[in-house]
């Protein structure tokens, strides 16, 4: 065992904070992460910076705003021009730093950055999935150090699989850091997707947690039809449920691995997911991406964050964070020195997990593309570049942001916009910012597609 601990990130795809029961939800299965809870911290105020995959997920590996890395939407790494690019360029990742500090470093699962066929910089293990990353059970060639492996079943069961070969094989005078990406919770969500044995545990489930099926006026259901049947959200509801607690249970997997190898009591375990996730909630199915104009809805942007292990406290914590300072924080508790730069957004909240309080700013930040976001624990201001609509909600008394009262507040307005546009103005690259996206490959899809949606969105040049 070494005196630093082990690091050890689930980073899930689209699994929004609702669905867990240690955040209030009495139907979903998630006792393994409720157990985690129980055990560590669960922050209750957690976010994306971005409500999409591949930005979100820089966010979190670079401790940088999209705008400073310039990922703006998903990455469609099918498309062999996106797939075989390195998003990130020389952006230092969590894998650069931990692995010059000493860690043994692997990702199992999801990527999403470019160059998915690759280890990242830094990795000692890869297993990963190139390309699109498909559907939950089919037959899909993976790649494992290099060397393409091709197989059929479970994609959670197989990221499960090689990320307790890594435990297996990380030297033992090294502390190591984990990145395990499932893909479980993303779309598609219909019951027949999933694995039965999962679903079959949701057969009965009156889905009482779930809301009333509304469509979004915005809603963009890619050509498909909006009017739901009761039985179409039901098939829904099942599999996304299941997929939920297929995650809970390879989760399982791990931390017995980790307890028969005498590796739990140093590892710090951080459950979190890449942004949130609408089942039904607000009209849509999704995130930030499945409403045109595009969205920075709660439900979009809520993510679960959990961490336990050795020195993190019992506890509830509600400070506002993001996955920047979870960037930070990672760093802090590998003994990584970032104070020689500045150029990063957020900071630690190390601290907090063993209990100890600190100055702390909850105001947070967010943007997609030319939309961005400020809010904190009363007002939401989504302004839209360049001449909206715009947003402003009073979560104070409309946490569910029904009603939208731009037009009656224009001091707020002035005032969170001034804000708004300060913490861009101090951190924006301005050849990689989200307000010269039209600039910028939006990369994923053709050309035609994605000059229709630069259209749609009015995406110009600033």
């Amino acid at each position: 065992m070494t005196d630093r601990p082990n690091i050890l990130l689930f980073l899930t795809d689209d699994h929004g904070a609702w669905a867990n029961g240690c955040y209030g939800n009495r139907e979903v299965r998630t006792p393994t992460l409720d157990a985690l809870a129980a055990l560590g911290t669960r922050f209750s105020n957690a976010y994306t910076p971005t409500p999409v995959c591949s930005p979100a997920r820089a966010c979190l590996l670079t401790g940088k705003i999209a705008s400073q890395v310039g990922i703006h939407d998903w990455l469609q790494e099918a498309i062999p021009a996106v797939g075989e690019r390195d998003w990130l360029g020389g952006t230092r990742t969590l894998f650069d730093y931990l692995s010059a500090a000493g860690y043994h470093c692997g990702l199992s699962g999801k990527w999403h950055l470019g160059q998915s066929h690759l280890p990242p910089r830094g990795a000692d293990y890869h297993f990963g999935l190139p390309g699109w990353q498909g559907r939950h059970n089919e037959s899909y060639t993976y790649v494992r150090n290099g060397e393409l492996v091709e197989l059929a079943g479970n994609k959670s069961g197989f990221i499960t699989d090689h990320a307790i070969e890594f435990l297996d094989t990380a030297p033992a005078e090294k502390p190591f850091f984990l990145n395990i990406g499932y893909i479980a919770t993303h779309s598609p969500y219909q019951q027949q997707e999933h694995d039965p044995r999962q679903t079959a545990k949701y057969a009965n489930c009156p889905f009482d947690e779930m809301p009333a099926w509304v469509a979004h006026p915005w809603v963009n259901n890619e050509g498909g039809s909006n009017e739901l049947s009761d039985e179409d959200l039901l098939d829904r509801y099942i599999g996304y449920y299941a997929s939920v607690t297929e995650i809970d249970d390879n989760i399982a997997r791990v931390i017995g691995a980790l307890q028969a190898r005498g590796q739990w009591e140093n590892t710090i375990i951080i459950y979190t997911s890449d942004h949130g996730c609408a089942i039904g909630h607000r009209g849509f199915f999704g995130k930030g991406n499945s409403t045109r104009p595009l969205n920075m809805y709660e439900v979009s942007l809520s993510v679960p964050l959990i961490i336990s292990g050795p020195g993190v406290a019992a506890q509830v914590v509600d400070n506002y964070v993001d996955h920047c300072d979870t960037f930070h924080s990672i760093c802090a508790l590998a003994g990584v020195d970032l104070s020689a730069n500045q150029d990063y957004a957020g900071e630690s909240y190390a601290p907090l997990l063993s209990g100890e309080t600190i100055a702390w700013d909850n105001t947070r930040c967010g943007e997609y593309g030319d939309l961005r976001m400020i809010r904190d624990e009363r007002w939401k201001l989504v302004w839209r570049f360049p001449a909206g609509p715009h947003d402003l909600f009073d979560l104070s008394v409309d946490p569910d942001e029904l009603e939208n009262v731009f037009e009656t507040n224009p001091q707020a307005v002035a005032q969170y916009k001034a804000r708004l546009d300060e913490y861009y103005e101090g951190r924006a690259v301005k050849e990689l910012s989200g307000l010269r996206v039209k600039d910028l490959p939006l990369h994923n899809q053709n050309e035609a597609w994605r000059d229709g949606v630069r259209e749609a969105r009015g995406l110009q040049v600033y």
